[in-house]
């Protein structure tokens, strides 16, 4: 007798056949022609920041249930049928874990491949893991194990190792496949308005904005700095934020987070202490010396400042309340057969408890299921208005 298993793999069709390799405006304008007319087509991207600010696009790949190719951008001066089919508004654009694909296709092509459907956010509403990876995602549904070989590829080296391209091909391949299982799932369980509404969310251009004035942010334990600390590191963090993107080099490269806090508690007024307290070279010392003095002195002129009150180390009656929201949030989790990380992460519930009122549990279908709405805040007195 056939298993359960074998009979439900059975019914998974085949996912395309070997990808093709596209690098020439020609092959692109004729494999993209027909993706135009189809419903929905599964993208991935490769790319590189490892040397830079913003990411470099190498490879995108593109398949639906019949074809599959591979972009080689690097090699194709007009990417203009590719940026239309980025755009389509008719054409939904599977990804796995969207996020970072979103931004380089945003920074390359200044579009924002819309309408979305996330494999990951989906695949969290009918019963996978919130956070699963893609090479598990296709274990868990297709019982294909993906190959690992070229996870450290350099992206833009030609020509790509023997290979590569297979293993490119195959993020866009299977995710063919996925796609209409997950999205089956959505509508078995009446959720597909759910999985819509998180990738607008997503696909929103402002998470992708860079805002210079709230780089302080991405500086490991900024508020461990006292007060009058705090205004220096942020313009400190801007005028890095600035040079990173305008050289087109990582942060780390322009000045590391530690001499970021260091600069900022000792706020040095002149050259010689400015250089006794960063690692910059004397190339870089004589570049911006003039530029990051000045920041350290509109920090100072700002006088003590915390620049978020409600961020380090919560105290006790805090702590209290965001443990009750939390234990609310794993049972209203539990009753709708969702990971309590889907609905809410514990900084979310955090910004609840200290009364912000932006946060996604107090909107959409979070805020229907979790009864956020009309005020009935699940998480008690802490939260009511």
């Amino acid at each position: 007798m056939q298993s359960k298993r074998e009979s439900s793999a059975s019914m998974i069709p085949e996912p395309p056949a070997h990808a093709t390799t596209i690098d020439t405006g020609a092959a692109l304008a004729a494999f993209v022609a027909p993706l135009m007319t189809g419903d929905w087509v599964a993208i991935d991207t490769e790319f590189l920041r490892e040397r830079t600010y913003y990411p470099k696009l190498c490879l995108v790949q593109l398949a639906n249930a019949e074809v599959s190719g591979v972009i080689d951008v690097l090699a194709i001066a007009d990417l203009s049928p590719l940026i239309e089919l980025l755009a389509a508004p008719g054409v939904v654009k599977v990804f796995h874990s969207a996020e970072q694909d979103l931004e380089v296709l945003k920074h390359t092509f200044d579009v924002m491949p819309t309408p979305l459907f996330d494999t990951q956010l989906a695949g969290a509403l009918v019963g996978l893991d919130d956070q699963m990876g893609y090479a598990r995602m296709i274990e868990a549904l297709l019982d294909v194990k993906l190959a690992k070989g070229h996870t450290r590829t350099d992206w833009s080296k030609r020509p790509l190792p023997d290979g590569a391209i297979d293993y490119a091909a195959d993020d866009v391949r299977y995710l063919a496949v996925a796609y209409p299982i997950i999205q089956a799932r959505l509508v078995e369980s009446d959720r597909e308005h759910w999985a819509a509404e998180d990738a607008t969310r997503l696909a929103d251009p402002a998470r992708f904005a860079v805002d210079a004035d709230t780089a302080w942010r991405r500086v490991k334990g900024w508020f461990h700095l006292p007060a009058e600390a705090q205004p220096v590191l942020a313009e400190l963090a801007a005028w890095r934020e600035t040079v990173a993107m305008a050289s087109d080099r990582p942060r780390r490269w322009i000045l590391s987070d530690a001499s970021l806090l260091t600069l900022a508690e000792q706020a040095p007024t002149d050259d010689i202490a400015l250089a006794d307290a960063t690692e910059l070279s004397d190339k870089m010392l004589a570049r911006h010396t003039e530029a990051l003095l000045a920041a350290i002195a509109r920090g100072r002129d700002a006088g003590p400042m915390l620049l978020d009150p409600n961020a380090g180390p919560p105290d006790g009656p805090t702590r209290r309340a965001i443990k009750h929201g939390m234990s609310t949030l794993a049972a209203v989790a539990e009753e709708a057969d969702l990971s309590p990380s889907v609905l809410a992460s514990r900084a979310e519930v955090a910004r609840l408890v200290a009364g912000h009122r932006d946060g996604r549990l107090l909107a959409g279908w979070r805020g229907a299921l979790a009864g956020l709405q009309g005020g009935r805040h699940i998480y008690g007195q802490h939260l009511a208005e």
